[in-house]
């Protein structure tokens, strides 16, 4: 801490000031020794009268230099073992000609994931002579990827994708949209959740066929709440006080943890969740951003209170998160619902460890309430749901891949929704025969590989309260078709970097929010609407 004391006050001492606590001898070095200790005495002095202020956040490069040593990089595509090769039939037809051939990225890379798809696909390659290359993709190196490929005309031929990216994608000539059409129109339109087919479609064309999604989750600590007669935090207000009621510094114990680590994507999600629950939007339907808007400045402000206030020092990540609440070091955190099986310890990876887990491992389990929508400050709100859809290419063999398309989501779709069912609610609901078959069981299936599902654990109310609404959450820039904007947005995720910004201390708030405008506007090619110049001050409180 010392040395870091050191290396911010040296930077901020002017050269006269220098020159007069540098011995003569030492004059043309600063970075001698006697510098160094003339630098010391001085600061020991200055401390010794007042308190140096504690900066917001420590700035982003001294916050990621104190950071254990990142683990070695994800392979950037990750091909199925040999040992499990998905091809089971001859490379040609009786006529002599080659198989069909599909190239498939799946942007889960999970054992089981890869387990599951595996024998999805060689199931399918059995049962019709086409040849299948499976690729496992690293989520946050996909958009990348894909426009790489893009560019030098070597697109995989289906894509499992975030639904941030299919209409920007479909826009850019990625996608093929009639493809998914024929695919949607074959499997039933009605067996869809129509709110999902909606957010990915342009002129009432799907530009993808919707396969599942979750919905984020802020989830708190029952017992600590019912210890200091707190409110069900599913406000801005509420939020804050429990916040500041449960933050005990000393004991390391935080109020309130989200990622904010400037390269995640969920460091965004976090925000927009929060954002749009104030009623604080992207962009409006002509195209306009409006991320200068008073709801957008009061939404900044709450987010930087509690999390700089509230939240461990430094940046945080989904890991971090996950693992202060499963150790019993917080009082919320907002995460995907992949966390509600470890709450029970039922991942032997990831078990939790806090203090009452001792006695009872389920301790988390009981004691832990979900909450889904969040209401901002003038009784607006917003739930926040992450959808992954499969597309097709412009590159596919599109009757190839219709068929592929047809098999994932009848004879293959149970094996696919059984693995981290938590986050898994079907978008393609149920068969034409039976319209809710899947939307019905969902809930019910067992949580990785125990005999418990999240009915057993949290009830049928929870499970409702997961599931309903998963399509129809007010996401940035969807539902005012400006899907293209969003997959810039979030293929840059400069906004994540924005706010890590902010908590280092770079900009107040009303700079960041400035500052997230400007970055988007520079992903809008001659934006029609005046641009603001400064941003405007949130005005202070009435006493």
């Amino acid at each position: 801490m010392l040395l870091g004391v050191l290396a911010s006050t040296s930077a901020k001492l002017s050269t006269s000031l220098r020159e007069q606590i540098v011995c003569r001898h030492c004059y043309s070095s600063l970075a001698s020794p006697c510098f160094w200790v003339a630098l010391l005495v001085l600061i020991l002095i200055v401390t010794s009268c007042q308190v140096l202020p504690e900066p917001p956040r420590l700035a982003t490069a001294t916050a990621q230099a104190a950071l254990p040593p990142s683990p070695s990089p994800e392979p950037l595509l990750m091909p199925l073992d040999r040992e499990t090769a998905v091809s089971t039939t001859s490379q040609s037809l009786p006529n002599g000609q080659p198989n069909p051939s599909l190239t498939v990225w799946v942007n889960e890379k999970s054992p089981a994931h890869q387990e599951a798809v595996a024998q999805i696909v060689a199931d399918f390659t059995a049962a019709h002579d086409v040849n299948v290359e499976l690729l496992f993709v690293a989520p946050n190196l996909l958009p990348d990827l894909v426009e790489t490929a893009a560019n030098n005309d070597e697109l995989p031929d289906i894509i499992f994708h975030p639904i941030e990216y299919t209409i920007g994608w479909a826009e850019q000539g990625i996608l093929n949209m009639a493809a998914a059409e024929t695919a949607v129109n074959n499997l039933g339109p009605e067996t869809f959740n129509q709110a999902a087919l909606d957010l990915i479609s342009i002129n009432g064309q799907p530009a993808a066929v919707p396969s599942d999604g979750y919905q984020q989750i802020l989830i708190y600590r029952t017992d600590w709440f019912d210890e200091r007669s707190l409110n069900t935090p599913d406000n801005y207000a509420d939020m804050l006080a429990a916040a500041e009621a449960i933050y005990d510094r000393e004991n390391l114990r935080s109020g309130f943890v989200i990622p904010t680590e400037s390269n995640l994507r969920t460091t965004l999600q976090a925000f927009e969740h929060l954002a749009a629950a104030n009623g604080c939007q992207l962009v409006n339907e002509a195209g306009e951003v409006l991320l200068t808007e008073p709801a957008c400045l009061d939404a900044i402000n709450f987010y930087y209170d509690i999390v700089h206030q509230f939240s461990p020092i430094g940046v945080q990540t989904d890991t971090s998160t996950r693992n202060a609440y499963l150790a019993g070091r917080t009082g919320m955190i907002m995460t995907p619902p992949t966390i509600l099986p470890q709450l029970a310890g039922l991942d032997e990876n990831h078990l939790p460890s806090c203090p009452d887990c001792n006695r009872n491992i389920k301790h988390l389990a009981e004691n832990s309430g979900i909450i889904t929508t969040i209401f901002g400050l003038g009784g607006t709100s917003a739930n926040f749901g992450e959808l992954t859809n499969l597309g097709i290419t412009t590159e596919a063999d599109m009757e190839t891949a219709v068929l592929f398309t047809e098999y994932w989501f009848n004879e293959g779709y149970e094996t696919w929704l059984a693995v981290e069912s938590e986050r898994k609610v079907p978008l393609r609901q149920g068969t034409k025969t039976n319209p809710t078959q899947y939307l019905d069981n969902w809930g019910q299936e067992p949580l990785a590989g125990s005999d418990q599902s999240l009915a057993d654990l949290f009830g049928e109310e929870v499970v409702v309260q997961l599931r309903d609404g998963v399509a129809e959450s007010n996401r940035w820039g969807l539902s005012q078709g400006q899907g293209g904007l969003v997959t810039e947005v979030y293929r840059e995720i400069s906004l994540s970097v924005v706010l890590q910004e902010m908590l280092s201390g770079y900009f107040n708030t009303d700079k960041t929010i400035y500052q997230a405008y400007q970055r988007v506007l520079e992903l809008i090619p001659d934006y029609a609407f005046a641009v603001v110049l400064e941003p405007t001050p949130t005005p202070e409180p009435e006493n």
